[in-house]
């Protein structure tokens, strides 16, 4: 068995697999480590009884409930088939490194949501009658419903499943000056690199095309990141082209360290 913690290892072991049997066991086995490793918690904005955000580290235990609002039920990260349908996904691609990894993992969650979610598909998904059944991340599944906390909230798990240490970060997007309640992810590499990644909101290149939102943000501590100023330059270099004249580029990350560091200066 590869290394569980280890991306390259974990890829070359996904490409060994050559039979749905061999998924599926797959699948089973590294789930029980990852829940095994993992301790039910509740995930929201609440945070020291303040709506200022969250910063949760790693993989989402199925049993922890996910609440989005307090107005509707929370939803869980409790489906076995999408971890197999994103292994069937990767299988046998050239992943040689992270950033080839962000393309797939982004591809990927748009074939499974689509491109952009509808907030009132989604408020139909909520409010949908289960019979007491649990919301579950499936019920999100290509119908346009699923937005940021949804999305950010199926990265970290496929991220986390792969050997990637991922945060899942409910804070605040600020667009040309105008913030509103965001979730995003913070990958934090094998060398110590932090990078954002959000899903929700691809770049459009000059030639209409997009690419996955990412941002390097540095060797920093977690802990200490207020603030996040998406690096379009970078991005634009990366792939040889120029932005969108339609991209705003003007985006800022807000986490709750935020919020904490500000109020204990107050003080």
């Amino acid at each position: 068995m590869s290394n569980f913690n280890n991306f390259r290892d974990i890829i070359n072991h996904i490409n060994t697999l050559e039979t749905e049997d061999q998924i599926k066991e797959y699948v089973m086995s590294r789930l029980n480590c990852l829940e095994k490793n993992s301790e039910k918690r509740t995930i929201d904005r609440i945070n020291e009884g303040k709506l200022i955000g969250t910063i949760t580290e790693g993989y989402i235990n199925s049993d922890s409930p996910i609440i989005t609002s307090y107005m509707v039920e929370p939803f869980y990260m409790n489906d076995l088939t999408l971890y197999i349908d994103f292994i069937k996904y990767i299988k046998g691609k050239n992943l040689s490194n992270p950033l080839q990894f962000f393309h797939e993992l982004q591809n990927f969650t748009i074939d499974l949501f689509g491109f952009k979610g509808s907030q009132l598909n989604r408020e139909n998904v909520y409010l949908e009658e289960r019979n007491d059944k649990p919301i579950s991340i499936k019920d999100f599944y290509r119908n346009n419903s699923a937005l940021c906390s949804e999305r950010s909230a199926t990265v970290q798990n496929l991220a986390e499943f792969c050997g990637i240490k991922s945060y899942l970060i409910f804070g605040e997007l600020v667009i040309n000056g105008k913030k509103e309640v965001h979730a995003y992810n913070i990958f934090k590499m094998k060398d110590a690199t932090l990078i954002l990644y959000d899903a929700t909101n691809s770049v459009t290149l000059s030639s209409n095309g997009y690419v996955p939102a990412y941002s390097i943000i540095g060797k920093e501590d977690i802990s200490n990141i207020e603030s996040i100023s998406f690096d379009f330059e970078t991005l634009s270099n990366i792939y040889k082209q120029s932005i969108h004249s339609k991209e705003p580029l003007d985006r800022n990350y807000i986490t709750c360290n935020y919020y904490i560091n500000k109020h204990q200066q107050s003080k």
